[in-house]
Formats: structure tokens, sequence, C-alpha cells
């Protein structure tokens, strides 16, 4: 009778895990993918739940990275089970962590959220610092993909310094991709919002970070890394206006184009068109474009789907074919609107407590070097725990508070006795903009003055959405303080690149400011601040009257 080895076979299959695992991380996921099903096929025969489970989420991965989401969900989702049965906590954070990924590339960042927060509370009660890096990258991706990039930025940061401690520079290039990503974003909105220098400056560093990635990359045999870095290199000179340079990131792509897969060959087609547009090389453009969309179905992420249409659409505008440009323009709003705040901010503002109000303390607590800074974040964070953390109070399309919080703000200043303004801001011809641009337009215009209120408002003042298209901010001072703030709002809102969100799209606002010496009682101020409202809006719009 022959005798089976048990132990033998689980340390072969344990080993050829690992070259899978190497396999996908120096840009042969696909090998690696191959390796795993084989390696899972034989742990399912052998009744080896525990491999079978560990196959799963190395495969997860695997998924993530040829653009093949929803597949890897199969597998994570068998893998989540398998390890909270079994009580695994740091293997259950891992698996979870890349659950919330994939659920992030499939467009559902809700639900990524709730798996983001359990693998980071998992990886906190482990103390697995490999496990803390990958579920506090999750996090940073979610915040920048909420458009918050101050907080992914800092959540992003801690993911690096986590996999430097540990000495892991597979994770380390991967993070500081999506640390650049995260001062990306950041110097988008800095641009959109006029800030010429601060957008230059992030954009920058993003640039830096995403180079000192690809030097990883390049020693480690990462070309799937490599890729990523040089595309996203591409579309930050693209954003500074240096396109002979984007161009030569792309050029330079084509080096590390073995085992490329759809998703990286989606983002070398659209990046490259983008270049080609800015160049206004429409034909060129247009051809690489039309090759990306046939492309889509084979997977790759939502992102992808998103800036494929918006690229297309530029191309057949610049080619004159204004019927093509409309339609192509359509698909890339009604993808963007599945992804929209009404959908997530309301959650993404209570995950920022729960993350940050905890973890932050912890970090600025055991990290000397980083303790001021990591002290002050929390500190304003914790003064605004109370207010957020209930649901009720957030108004889900702006991401502001809502009426519900302001009669309950209210009762607070008035008995706190001290001197505050209010400013009353409405949207000029929004009534306009829904007949001419459509609803939806006209909600993506509020969710954008919201993003843009809270860049530009001070810590210690508040903006509420009070109803439809009108706005009030509650803020510390005299009125003419507020006047100063709120022209700063004004000029900040004529300024945004609407155009963005459509093509000839136009947006101002009006303000009118009221202090409350002036005023017995909130309602009363609130009048005042409506009749001098009432004042900007008969004196020609697009103006702060106090």
């Amino acid at each position: 009778m022959q005798v089976i080895d048990i132990e033998a076979i689980a340390q072969k299959s344990n080993s050829s895990l690992q070259q899978a695992w190497h396999l996908g991380c120096t840009g042969r996921s696909v090998e690696a993918l191959a390796m795993a099903g084989q390696i899972l096929d034989d742990a399912r025969s052998q009744g080896d739940d525990r491999l079978a489970a560990q196959c799963d989420t190395d495969i997860a991965w695997y998924c993530f990275q040829i653009g093949k989401a929803e597949l890897g969900l199969t597998h994570v989702r068998r893998a989540v089970d398998f390890w909270k049965s079994t009580g695994e906590l740091t293997q259950e954070a891992h698996a979870r962590a890349y659950f919330g990924w994939l659920l992030l590339e499939l467009g559902l960042p809700e639900e990524a959220i709730e798996e983001a927060t359990r693998a980071l509370d998992l990886a906190d009660r482990t103390g697995d610092r490999k496990a803390q890096s990958l579920a506090t990258n999750v996090i940073g991706i979610i915040f920048w993909y909420n458009k918050q990039p101050d907080r992914a930025i800092l959540m992003s940061e801690r993911s690096v310094e986590l996999a430097r401690s540990i000495g892991d520079r597979t994770y380390e290039c991967w993070w500081l991709i999506n640390l650049g990503g995260a001062h990306s974003e950041g110097g988008y909105i800095a641009q959109a919002l006029g800030q010429q220098e601060e957008g230059h400056r992030m954009l920058i560093r993003a640039l830096d970070l995403t180079e000192q990635a690809l030097d990883i990359a390049i020693q480690t045999g990462d070309s799937w890394a490599a890729r990523i870095c040089l595309g996203n290199q591409a579309d930050y000179y693209g954003h500074l206006g240096e396109h002979d340079k984007a161009l030569q990131c792309m050029l330079r792509y084509q080096q590390f184009q073995q085992n490329s897969y759809v998703r990286d060959r989606q983002q070398y087609l659209y990046t490259l068109g983008q270049v080609y547009n800015n160049y206004g090389k429409f034909e060129e453009a247009l051809s690489l474009l039309l090759e990306a969309v046939e492309l889509i179905d084979e997977g790759g992420s939502f992102d992808s789907y998103i800036q494929i249409y918006l690229y297309l659409s530029h191309a057949h505008e610049g080619l004159g074919q204004f019927d093509l440009a409309l339609e192509a323009h359509k698909k890339y709003h009604q993808a963007y609107l599945q992804n929209s705040a009404e959908r997530t901010q309301q959650r993404a503002r209570l995950a920022e407590i729960y993350y940050e109000t905890k973890r932050l303390k912890e970090v600025a607590e055991t990290e000397a070097k980083r303790a001021d800074t990591l002290e002050a974040s929390y500190q304003k964070l914790q003064e605004q725990t109370d207010i957020l953390a209930s649901a009720v109070y957030l108004d889900a399309l702006t991401g502001l508070y809502n009426r519900k919080y302001l009669d309950s703000r209210f009762k607070e200043l008035t008995s706190e006795k001290r001197p505050y303004s209010v400013a009353m801001l409405d949207v000029d011809h929004f009534k306009a903009i829904n007949d001419n641009f459509s609803h939806m337009i006209g909600d993506q215009v509020l969710s954008a003055i919201g993003t843009i209120l809270r860049n530009q408002l001070r810590a210690t003042d508040q903006a509420i959405r009070f109803g439809g298209e009108e706005f009030v901010i509650l803020l510390t001072g005299t009125p003419r303080a507020a006047a100063d703030v709120c022209e700063r709002l004004r000029s900040a809102v004529e300024h945004w690149d609407w155009s963005t969100i459509c093509n000839g799209l136009r947006v101002t606002i009006s303000i009118g400011v009221a202090g409350s010496l002036s005023a017995n009682s909130p309602k009363e101020i609130l009048e005042i601040a409506d009749q001098k409202l009432y004042t900007a809006k008969k004196s020609g719009r697009n103006r702060v009257v106090s």
C-alpha cells in the first residue's frame, strides 16, 4: 500500500503558492493565477480547506491586477468565510482588504467601506504590520476615491511607512503609487479652485513619489507596477501642460508591455489617447480610444470606463463630430453618476470618524517623529466627532450638514452667547441649469459646490445645505470677516472648471451675510441674511452683500 506523506505535499503546495506570489509581484499575474488555480484544485481534491482559502485569497489579488474583479470577488468571498470560521484574524484581514479593493474597482464604494473597516479592525487586533499596511492602504484609496485627498494622503503615508518597517519592497512600491495618486487628486482640486501654485506643488510631489515607486518596480522586476507608474506620470505631466514629457512616459511605457493585462492595456490606450488629444492629433487619439472601448467588456476598472468615454468625447469634439461627442459624453455621465456622492458621502464621512479618531491617535502616541502632526489631526477630528457621529445630520448629495443639524447647532450657539455670522448662499439661475443641461447635471453642480465649500471654508466654519440650491454657512466672527470668506467662496465657484461636468456650463453664486449681534434669534438672523441675499440677486447676482 502506498503511503501518502501529507506533510510533504503541504510543504510542496506552500512552496508553489510562494512561487505564484513571486510571479504576481513581478508582473506575471496571469501565470500566477494559473499556478494558484492548479494548487486550488489540488487542495480541494485533497480536502485541504485551509490551503484552498490561501489560494482563494491570493487569486483575488491576481484578478485585481489583470482586471477580473468579478472573478476575484468569487474567490475572496470564499476565503473570507473560511478565515472567519477558523478565527485566523490576520488572514481574514488580508482577504477583507482585497475584498474592499475589488468592490471599489466595480464602483461599489459603500460596500468597499464596510470591508475596509473590518479589515482594519482585524489588522489592529492582531498587530500584524503587513496586514495593517494593506488595510490602511485600501482605506487611503477609499478616501482618494471620495475626493478627500488630505485624508487619503495621511492614510497612504502610514501604509508606506508600515511597508518600510517590515522591509516589504513590493508593498512599498505599490503603496507609493497610491500615495502619488492621492497627491495628484489634491493637485487637480487645487487647480479647479484656481489655486495654480498649490496645484502645481502637489502634482510635482505626485511625480516624485511615483518616480520613487518606478525605481523600486524596476529593481524588483515588477513590470505591472512600472506600467502603472509611467501611465500615471503621463497623466500628471498632462495636467501640468508638459505634453512632451507625457508622451515620453508613454513611449517608455512600451518597454514594459510584456505580460500586459486588460486593465494595463486600457490605461495605455486611454492615456496615450488623451496625450494625442492635448496635441490636437484627434485622429490618432480616436483610433486608440475606440480600441479601448472594445476592451471594456473584457474587464478593467470602473474608473477606466469613465476615463475612456470622457477622452473619446474630446476626440470626437476635436474632429467636429458633435453628435458622437455628445453620445460619448452621455455614457461618461451615466458611468459617473453611478459613483455619485448620493451613494457614498454619508458612509464615507462616518468612516472618517471611525478610522481617524481611533487610528490616528494610536499613530500619534507611538511615532514620536510624527506626533505633532498626527495629534493636531486627531484634535481636529475630535472636535467634529460629536456632530458627525449621527448620519441624520448629513446631506447625501453634497456631503454637507443638513437643515436638521442647523437647528441643533443654532441651539448651541444661542447658549454659548458668542458672536457669529450667517451667510445665505444661492446658485444663480439654477432652474436654467436644470432646464438647459438636465437635472443630473444640476445635481453634479450642487455636489461640486459642496466640495468647494469644504475646501475653502475655515476649520471653524460650517456649511449646511438648506434646501434645493440654497446653502447656509455658519461663520465665526463679525460680518466683515465673514464677508471676506464669502467673497473667496464666490470667486472659487466662479473660477471652478465647470467644463469637467459639462462643456458650456458656467456657475455663479450670490451670498447674503448677517451678524448675530444685529438679531434677537436664529430665525431673525436667517431672515436678515435672506434679505441680503435678495439684494445681491436684485443687484445683478454673482456678488456678496453684507
